[in-house]
């Protein structure tokens, strides 16, 4: 059934369309990964891989929105989304480096900072960590958080991450098929990276991931990701 769930209306094969998903999630873009299919005789268009992809982060979204952390570490920085700049919000977990949230917003402010530090406050966070830029402190005080400042170090893993993310909004914004729709997908995609980040790919200072899911390699781990039940 959960298969059913995730092919529903493919012709694709679930191992075909996971492979394409990770080819994108590793880095290739979404008309490279359908070259490489056709290279092993599976005709699929990049429109086709970048569907798999929403899929897959409409679950992803829900496994990451269920992270629970004592803490959190809360930076922003601008992107381009279909010609247009809008903010990425990024809050991650410092002790396994996984990440609790990610929004895109088309401005920055204290109520967008509350409304994050809001929702991180009902999943147990009590401490944000940020670079001391002026909405922070209002927004941690309107939200009942304990707020530091520190800026490199420990932040410094966040903004990396960022750079990642923005470095793949940029390939994906040149092959969009419609600029009309990238506003939409933009998150969606935003979620399938922070998704194979935090439950599929091995990263280096744990040998696993930072919230591993079951699976011996990570196109196991991925597999169980787009199969995975989330139970409320």
């Amino acid at each position: 059934m959960q298969t059913e769930a995730f092919v529903l209306r493919e012709r694709t094969p679930l191992e075909v369309t996971l492979y394409a998903i990770y080819l994108y999630l590793s880095g290739l873009s979404l008309r490279q990964t359908a070259r490489t299919l056709r290279a092993i005789g599976i005709s699929r268009s990049h429109e086709a891989v970048r569907r798999w992809i929403h899929r897959l982060a409409s679950r992803a979204q829900q496994l990451i929105l269920r992270e629970h952390a004592r803490a959190a570490i809360v930076d922003e920085t601008a992107v381009n989304v279909g010609g247009k700049q809008v903010w990425l919000w990024l809050a991650i977990e410092p002790e396994r480096k996984a990440v609790l949230a990610v929004m895109l917003t088309p401005t920055r402010n204290a109520f967008i900072a509350y409304s994050l530090f809001r929702d991180l406050r009902w999943r147990g966070v009590g401490h944000v960590v940020t670079d001391g830029a002026r909405w922070y402190a209002l927004a941690a005080e309107w939200a009942r958080l304990r707020h530091s400042v520190v800026r490199g170090g420990v932040r410094s893993y966040v903004e990396r991450f960022a750079g990642a993310v923005k470095d793949g909004l940029r390939g994906f914004d040149c092959y969009f098929p419609s600029l009309r729709r990238l506003p939409g997908s933009a998150p969606r995609l935003v979620y399938a990276w922070a998704g194979f980040y935090n439950y599929v790919r091995v990263h280096l200072s744990f040998g696993e991931p930072p919230r591993p899911l079951p699976g011996a390699c990570e196109l196991e781990r991925l597999k169980a990701l787009a199969l995975k039940e989330v139970l409320s």
